[in-house]
């Protein structure tokens, strides 16, 4: 969709040796908001790739977080690859990389050694548990980060035991706490003319992100309080439904719709601290009302009190629900080899952007184009594909 607008960062050129979901995240991000960003991968590829079901070369994970990137594929091992990544990078705005720590440095690829030919680079380096302490050297992936920080205390089972989240959260959120550094330290640039090194660490990123659930932890002894109640879901006759009747007078009214108007005045909820010290017994009064009717009856009645609610929704509820639509919060694309996918809007980021910036690049796809765009000739790209330095995508 073609909307006028001169993209943000068109113009800027960025490395993205990054695999997994949190470095490709970050460059996502800067590739849909206009800058070239090439996705440099191993002969075996990213390996996310290969994470869920598979289709051809690609994965539904690699396609949501490498959309309008181009992909070369070559072999640092060679001196042939090691020399293509070194004039890349030194010729590139931004460098994304997720390796353990030194691993970029053994090739001569780090920051130190970049800024030798490259001052002005924002080099963004990605790693688990950062690059200090007994654990820099640890494998990581997001379930270790969900369950080291602490995150999966916030989501005990029935069984009374943490569980973690159903997606790679906190890769998501390193993603754009560094897309948030690059884009500062590309303003930092454009005022002082300098480049600058972004160490980002998933537990660092996990932590800021549970700011407000740590320090309660603290103040509090390990108890977990609620904001206010009654808040949460609630069980309906078909399914289940979440409100939010803090406020005085929203639990006013809702007492008032289930007809139980004397729980205003019940000397364990009359007041917020006591309906928050209470909340286990005003929960199950609240349920025993809300389980004898449906979703749809609840929903129409709150929604005429103002009272904060929703079902709790399946993905196909969202999908097709006509707000969802409306809004754009989704757009259905044809992908060539995933064939009719949805995909998620950037929110800040309108209208979405079809052709280039929804295509997710096969192991390899651009090669060619790439190192040709970079100075290299026919017989030096063919030279580096016998010898295995350069794979392009559909020749063996």
């Amino acid at each position: 969709m073609d909307t006028g607008e001169e993209p943000p960062l068109e113009g800027l050129n960025v490395f993205d040796a990054s695999q997994g979901v949190a470095g490709p995240s970050c460059a996502f991000l800067l590739a849909q908001y206009g800058a070239n960003v090439i996705k440099v991968e191993p002969p075996r590829g990213d390996w996310v790739r290969q994470a869920g079901k598979k289709y051809g070369d690609l994965a539904a994970g690699y396609v949501n977080f490498n959309r309008g990137k181009r992909a070369l594929c070559i072999n640092f091992k060679t001196k042939g690859g090691l020399a293509i990544g070194k004039r890349l990078v030194s010729q590139s705005d931004i460098v994304i990389e997720s390796f353990r720590p030194g691993v970029m440095g053994r090739f001569g690829l780090d920051y130190e050694t970049v800024k030798k030919t490259n001052p002005k680079v924002i080099y963004c380096s990605i790693s688990g548990f950062g690059t200090k302490g007994p654990n820099r050297d640890k494998p990581v992936t997001d379930v270790v980060a969900q369950s080291f920080t602490g995150w999966m205390t916030l989501n005990k089972g029935n069984d009374g035991i943490p569980h973690k989240v159903g997606m790679t959260a906190m890769d998501v959120i390193t993603g754009l706490y560094a897309y948030q550094a690059v884009a500062t330290a590309l303003y930092r640039r454009a005022v002082k003319g300098s480049g600058k090194l972004i160490e980002m660490n998933m537990m660092q990123a996990a932590a800021a992100f549970m700011g407000q659930k740590i320090i309660e932890h603290v103040k509090q002894e390990g108890k977990i309080t609620v904001l206010g109640a009654p808040t949460g879901t609630f069980p309906t006759n078909d399914g289940s439904i979440n409100l939010s009747a803090r406020e005085p007078d929203k639990f006013h009214a809702l007492c008032q719709l289930i007809e139980k108007p004397e729980l205003e005045h019940d000397p364990r909820f009359n007041e917020w601290d006591k309906r928050i010290a209470n909340v286990d017994e005003l929960t199950a009064i609240i349920s025993e009302a809300t389980i004898t009717k449906s979703n749809a009856y609840w929903t129409k009645e709150l929604d005429k009190l103002d009272i904060i609610n929703s079902p709790t929704a399946t993905f196909d509820d969202f999908l097709y629900h006509p707000q969802t639509k409306a809004a754009d919060y989704i757009n259905w694309v044809n992908h060539e080899s995933l064939g009719n996918i949805p995909m998620a809007t950037i929110p800040g980021h309108s209208p979405f952007a079809d052709g280039i910036l929804a295509h997710a690049p096969h192991l390899g796809e651009h090669s060619e184009q790439i190192l040709s765009e970079y100075g290299y000739s026919l017989k030096e790209i063919e030279d580096f594909l016998k010898t295995g330095s350069v794979v392009q995508y559909g020749e063996t």
